[in-house]
C-alpha cells in the first residue's frame, strides 16, 4: 500500500520536525556547559559562542518554521482555535520566543563577556558568572518544561 502524501501531512511533519531542531539541541546546553566548566574552563568561552551560534541558526527558525506549520494545520485541519492544546501551543511558543529574545540571549552574551573576561584574570570563573549561570540554567529549567507540558498537551489533546 502506497502512502498519500498530503499538505496536511507535509505540513505535520514540517511541525513535528521543527520542534526536534528548535528544542532538541537545548536540552544539550547545560551538559555542554558543566563539562567544559568542571574539565576544561577555558572552553568555556567556545561552548558559550557555540550555544549562541545553535540558537541562532537553529532554535529561532526551528520556532518560526514551527509556528507556521502550526498556522498552517489549524487552517487546514478540522481543529477549533478554542481548543485547549491550541491555546497551549500559541502561548508555549509565544513565551519561548520572548525567552529567547528577552532572556536568553542577553544573558548568553553577557556570560560569553563575563567568562572571558575572568579566564584572562587567570583559572577561575568569577561569582559574578557563576550567578548568572545559575539565572539561565533556572530559565533552562523553566523553557523545558514549557516544551515538555506542551508536548505532552499537543499529543493527548485533552
Amino acid at each position: 500500500m502506497l502512502a498519500t502524501i498530503t499538505g496536511y501531512g507535509v505540513g505535520l511533519f514540517l511541525h513535528v520536525l521543527a520542534v526536534v531542531v528548535a528544542f532538541g539541541p537545548t536540552l544539550a546546553y547545560p551538559i555542554f556547559s558543566a563539562v567544559a566548566q568542571k574539565t576544561v574552563p577555558r572552553s568555556l568561552p567556545g561552548v558559550i559562542r557555540g550555544i549562541i551560534q545553535t540558537d541562532r541558526v537553529l532554535v529561532n527558525p526551528g520556532m518560526i518554521v514551527l509556528l507556521l506549520a502550526g498556522i498552517y494545520l489549524l487552517s487546514k485541519g478540522d481543529i477549533s482555535a478554542g481548543e485547549s492544546w491550541v491555546t497551549v501551543g500559541f502561548v508555549a511558543i509565544i513565551t519561548l520566543f520572548a525567552m529567547s529574545h528577552a532572556f536568553f540571549m542577553p544573558k548568553s552574551r553577557k556570560a560569553l563577556v563575563l567568562a572571558e573576561r575572568d579566564l584572562k584574570a587567570g583559572d577561575e570563573l568569577s561569582p559574578e558568572f557563576e550567578a548568572l549561570s545559575k539565572q539561565i540554567e533556572t530559565g533552562g529549567k523553566i523553557a523545558t518544561l514549557i516544551v515538555v507540558v506542551t508536548i505532552f498537551f499537543m499529543v493527548v489533546k485533552p
